[in-house]
């Protein structure tokens, strides 16, 4: 059930988590009013984003970007190897994988990605991927703000 959640407070906790794990992560940003939405479903968006971004990137930033009315968006970005630009929307189809080893190691399953982008959709949002200049990916979540 959608409730009014306090975005800076569940992100700086998750945040707070990684950094205890001796994760290379931080937070950048601030929302500074509550959001209307389901946190748990949130929070496993951010997490899986987040997993992805420290796994094949290392340095982890999450952004917050309140400066629309109408949206908030939250950007996990790494500087890792990027994904080929033909593949950005295939990598959030279940089961695909941008490289063709099967060694858990290196890849997982292909539906972390997958998960996130419908987790999304179900909060009524949208997640565009996106490399960054200099190598790196943005994963850009943007939800909706309703007038509550």
């Amino acid at each position: 059930t959608p409730c009014r959640t306090d975005l800076d407070a569940l992100l700086d906790s998750l945040v707070c988590d990684y950094v205890d794990a001796g994760q290379p992560i931080r937070l950048t940003g601030r929302v500074g009013r509550p959001l209307m939405t389901r946190p748990h479903t949130l929070r496993r968006i951010i997490v899986n984003l987040t997993d992805n971004a420290l796994k094949f990137g290392g340095d982890t930033e999450i952004m917050l970007d309140a400066a629309m009315p109408d949206h908030v968006k939250i950007i996990v970005r790494d500087r890792g190897p990027g994904i080929p630009e033909h593949e950005l929307k295939a990598v959030l189809q279940p089961y695909y994988r941008v490289e063709s080893s099967r060694n858990r190691e290196s890849g997982g399953t292909g539906l972390g990605l997958a998960i996130a982008q419908q987790l999304t959709i179900a909060l009524g949002g949208t997640l565009l991927l996106s490399n960054r200049e200099g190598g790196g990916l943005d994963a850009i979540l943007s939800l909706p703000v309703s007038a509550d």
